[in-house]
């Protein structure tokens, strides 16, 4: 890299599998959505093969993603808890710098309006989409979307909690393609860059943040694809392991009795909800294109850092089970793609995490990366590509609910499934082929993700392979010890320890 970039354009998604972009679908035949405009953005960068978020759900997620700490760290262990602003993000460590930052869409960390009274952790041009965390709109208010959709003779149909009239999600889903949330993110990102081309002295960091392809699972492109050329999963055929700890098998049957999401609980139903996933997929990619073509057009491109990511998968119909919350890959697993110039094409195998993303940019940017920060910098395997991908560790987190909140009650429902599974702390070591969940319930799950990607055995009890838990266990303790992590985790069975002895 000859000269560093000025710019970072940061794209994210809420919930978007990597499977789901044509330039992960390396394997002849793979079927898939359509997203040519995030495959040219990965044609002229570096796309990590294995990259994984902190914790599987938004907010946690989302944390970790601007600040470059781990949940346990950042304190944002659950949904819906706002961002303390003790806890500097990636905008706030830029404004020293003389960085104009630009925040557009969901943000789920508190203040999700952005008004200026307050804190929006560094970002100056804050654009809100997301009326569903108001809690007290005589007070707060509406978002910037929904004064968009009044603002053009659209009359909100629906109540909230607090009596005020408001545009649902599944409302807003159902608008037409040009009044929907992508189209109006893509206008108002194009607003954001043509007042910076005006002021081409001073650097920016924009994030944009679409919900899609988060529920509620439809939008304007739902016949896009037909259901019956959606596969789904060997996994969504077959039970269970019995030693799969027993909250994720009682969510696997409370979706049987009880899933709003599919129309029949059977093949066609299941294929034609994903039919639909793949539909906002293919939506998202349409307007990612449009703020990629304006960029290029002001004759940014040259000089700007761009990401492109998720805040976490979705499991959709991995071993039957919907959206996230739980450690295996289909809720773990994000695309990362980044395009930074000087930096050559190429694919990366090396396993990573989203902590990582905030020191990156600042290095790519020749910013100082201050100590608190946990992640590392990725621009070694940016520059370099993999060295030692087998010798790489990622430690996905969960932090469960309040005991009095989660209770411990039969499960029923969906809901009831929901509530029990986030119930429970975990944490999950991949290192080279290998991945350990440890759950404080005293459960153990191993699997080997090369011979088995799908997750479809847990490895844990074979015999042979007590040395591998017990050897990622003690990196996973080593890593609690490098940054702080309290979670007291269980030892190992008595068995499995003198086998591994």
């Amino acid at each position: 890299m000859t000269q560093p970039p000025k710019h970072v354009l940061f794209i994210w998604t809420d919930q978007q599998r990597p499977d789901t972009i044509g330039a992960y679908r390396s394997s002849a035949g793979a079927s898939g959505p359509r997203t040519p405009n995030v495959d040219r953005l990965a044609a002229g960068g570096a796309l990590f093969e294995q990259a994984y978020c902190t914790q599987p759900v938004c907010s946690p997620s989302r944390a970790s993603v601007l600040t470059g700490l781990y949940p346990h760290t950042h304190g944002v262990l659950q949904n819906n808890i706002p961002l303390s602003a003790e806890m500097p993000t990636l905008a706030e460590l830029l404004r020293p710098a003389g960085y104009t930052c630009g925040y557009v869409g969901k943000w789920h960390l508190g203040n999700e309006l952005g008004r200026p009274a307050l804190n929006t952790h560094g970002f100056d041009f804050w654009v809100s989409t997301e009326d569903t965390y108001t809690r007290d709109r005589a007070v707060e208010g509406f978002s910037d979307y929904h004064h968009f959709l009044v603002s053009r003779g659209y009359e909100p149909p629906d109540e909230a909690r607090d009596g005020a009239r408001v545009f649902s999600r599944p409302t807003e889903a159902r608008l037409p393609e040009e009044a929907g949330k992508p189209a109006f993110q893509a206008a108002e990102c194009a607003r954001f860059l043509d007042e910076r081309a005006a002021d081409r002295k001073r650097p920016f960091l924009l994030m944009v943040n679409f919900l899609e392809p988060h529920p509620p699972y439809f939008s304007p492109f739902d016949s896009l694809y037909r259901p019956e050329d959606v596969p789904l999963p060997e996994s969504w055929y077959r039970e269970m392991e019995q030693t799969v700890p027993a909250r994720y098998r009682q969510r696997r049957q409370a979706y049987a009795g009880d899933n709003p999401q599919v129309s029949t609980d059977d093949e066609r139903g299941w294929k034609a909800l994903k039919a639909r996933y793949w539909g906002s997929c293919t939506l998202v990619d349409k307007y990612v294109g449009q703020i990629l073509d304006r960029l290029e057009a002001l004759g940014l491109a040259d000089d700007t850092v761009v990401v492109y990511s998720t805040d976490h998968g979705d499991m959709m119909g991995e071993h039957r089970l919907l959206q996230k919350s739980v450690p295996y890959e289909g809720a773990t697993h994000v695309p990362l793609i980044v395009r930074a110039p000087g930096l050559a094409l190429r694919r990366i195998t090396t396993p990573v995490s989203q902590v990582h993303l905030t020191p990156t940019l600042l290095e790519l940017l020749e910013q100082p990366e201050p100590e608190h920060v946990q992640g590392s910098s990725l621009v070694p395997l940016l520059a370099g590509g993999d060295t030692a991908p087998d010798e790489a560790e990622v430690v996905i987190e969960w932090n469960g609910l309040p005991r009095q909140i989660a209770g411990s009650g039969e499960v029923n429902t969906t809901r009831d499934a929901e509530t029990k599974l986030r119930s429970v702390d975990a944490r999950t070591i991949r290192r080279g082929r290998w991945k350990l969940n440890v759950h404080a319930t005293r459960e153990f799950e191993l699997y080997d993700l090369v011979a088995d990607p799908g997750e479809l055995h847990n490895a844990f009890h074979d015999a042979g392979n007590a040395g591998i838990a017990t050897d990622l266990l003690d990196r996973l303790r080593a890593w609690q010890r490098a940054t702080n992590d309290a979670l007291a985790l269980p030892e190992l069975p008595a068995r499995e320890q003198a086998r591994g002895a």
